[in-house]
């Protein structure tokens, strides 16, 4: 019976231990540290500079774990009210860039941003990729500009409502190309939090934060 009680109470010892780390906590370098004075030469005592050097480096380390455990909360804090003040976007009208637009009861617009003043021409393409409209804008101004289309194709006629897309070719006086980015208006359908990234959802489509340019009432 002895040895059976003998044997039980080994078996627990040894579950209890705790399992290996290759972490260096604080307190793994107070054990080395306690292991160092226990082992030292009694003959050639740890120089006291040396150890004070060493707490000072375990406080140091100490420190260091505070503070990122304290970044982490302040991290997550902030996530959270990034968040709650990004879900008030919904039911806004954004301004996102973006090539894809929609025409409704034969009407759209789209925005053209551009670097500079310029001779501008829309391509647009229905959604297959297939271009149905070309529309020569002539000089634009720099910046942002808003253009109107009455959803007719080249010939005049009256093309379906759906999904369209447009490709803009920006040139200055002398025929160099200017930059220009296309941009539309959406209504915020819903704000999406994924991986630390907050997205926007429209009319089916998804954006990020950093695709917004403006934000309407």
């Amino acid at each position: 019976m002895e040895t059976s009680m003998i044997a039980s109470t080994s078996a627990t010892g040894n579950t209890a231990k705790k399992a290996p780390t290759k972490d260096l906590d604080k307190n793994s370098f107070m054990m080395l540290l306690v292991a160092q004075i226990q082992h030292q030469d009694p003959t050639q005592a740890q120089d006291t500079n040396q150890m004070m050097q060493q707490m000072t480096s375990m406080s140091s380390l100490e420190q260091m774990q505070n503070m990122n455990t304290s970044l982490q909360g302040i991290q997550v804090q902030n996530q959270g009210l990034f968040q709650a003040q990004s879900s008030s976007m919904v039911g806004k009208r954004v301004r996102v860039t973006s090539s894809g637009f929609d025409l409704k009861a034969g009407k759209s617009n789209m925005g053209v941003d551009l670097a500079a003043d310029a001779q501008v021409v829309l391509t647009i393409k229905d959604s297959s990729g297939k271009i149905v409209a070309t529309i020569d804008k002539g000089s634009m101004k720099s910046g942002s500009n808003l253009v109107d289309w009455n959803g007719r194709d080249n010939a005049g006629n009256i093309l379906a409502d759906g999904a369209y897309s447009v490709e803009i070719t920006a040139k200055d006086t002398a025929g160099k190309a200017v930059e220009a980015k296309p941009t539309v208006f959406i209504t915020v359908d819903s704000v999406l939090f994924a991986n630390g990234t907050v997205f926007i959802q429209a009319g089916g489509r998804r954006f990020t934060l950093a695709d917004v340019n403006e934000i309407s009432a």
